[in-house]
């Protein structure tokens, strides 16, 4: 194929060389030379990949339920305890008595219920978050350039999040717990000794004592819990790096007032580099970073970054 003296093609045999020679990387395929228009520069460039994000919902913590306990309710009540027997005695001898003591109910047994809360295990899981890449970059200086530049295929990992989560290992469980019941000692009178002549009948004692009475079990109230979700972004590759050919200023272009055009856009960029109208480290080197940040084309200052930077040459 032939072209017409002012048609330029920037191209690299290196380049393909040193493609070839990547053991460990899938050899692209050089694409055909462009259908040039006369007095147009082209150059052989490495499209980034396309990626797309979205949002992945994760779950941290799994639903359960929480457990409360509502105590058993209780009250005072008073009680008419006797303390002494109806008893006999004969008026010409009377009885004898004795004091002794008895057990009195005070609070009956009951049953409490203790809350034994749910047991969790923090567990962690990788999650994909970038998958891996593989891109061409121009390796300067190359001890191997003999009429072009040297490409290098650099392969870059997939790079994956450690997400912590919650899981619960044993849910919230009631032990039941015996309350034992509560005693009075009191003391009270028995004959000892009965009379011996006539009876004289002798009333029986009483004693008011208050004791708790059981007015309402105690109850539990388990409510359910909704699990944790958070979202997380993964990016997906919708189109593969690629090598082109694209059109590039050519060397009338890249006069010193198109470069000074593109020194005031990098510096609007945020870029701070010396406005002079020279193409040197500082400003190829923003020209990179400025290609890489907005997803251009790199290996080349291609007419499509000089238009984002504000330059028409057309």
């Amino acid at each position: 194929m032939f072209f017409s003296k002012h048609t330029t093609l920037l191209f690299s045999g290196l380049l393909i060389a040193s493609i070839a020679n990547a053991q460990d990387a899938q050899q692209p395929v050089i694409p055909a030379a462009p259908a040039a228009t006369p007095g147009h520069c082209h150059a052989l460039v490495n499209v980034p990949a396309k990626f797309s994000s979205k949002e992945l919902p994760f779950e941290v913590q799994e639903s359960g339920e929480t457990l409360e306990i509502i105590p058993a309710k209780y009250q005072w009540v008073e009680k008419q305890i006797p303390i002494s027997e109806e008893t006999k005695t004969l008026e010409v001898v009377p009885a004898t008595y004795k004091t002794v003591e008895a057990q009195i109910l005070v609070e009956p047994e009951r049953k409490e219920y203790e809350v034994i809360p749910a047991e969790y295990a923090e567990i962690q899981e990788k999650v994909m978050v970038s998958p891996a890449t593989r891109v061409w970059k121009k390796s300067p200086n190359s001890i191997a350039s003999l009429n072009g530049e040297v490409m290098r295929l650099i392969a870059s990992p997939a790079k994956y999040k450690t997400v912590t989560k919650r899981k619960m290992i044993t849910p919230p469980q009631v032990r039941e717990v015996i309350i034992q019941p509560i005693y009075a000692t009191v003391e009270k009178q028995i004959i000892d000794q009965p009379a011996t002549t006539r009876e004289i009948t002798v009333p029986a004692k009483y004693k008011t004592v208050r004791v708790k009475e059981l007015v309402e079990e105690a109850k539990e109230i388990r409510t359910p819990t909704k699990a944790i979700v958070k979202t997380i972004k993964q990016k997906t590759v919708i189109s593969p790096a690629t090598l082109s050919w694209q059109r590039v200023p050519c060397d009338s272009d890249l006069n010193k007032e198109n470069i000074t055009a593109m020194q005031k856009g990098l510096r609007k960029a945020g870029f701070d580099i010396s406005v002079d109208g020279k193409p040197g480290k500082g400003t190829l080197s923003a020209l990179e970073k400025f290609q890489e940040a907005n997803n251009l084309s790199k290996g080349a200052i291609t007419i499509e970054t000089m238009k984002a930077l504000g330059v028409d040459i057309d």
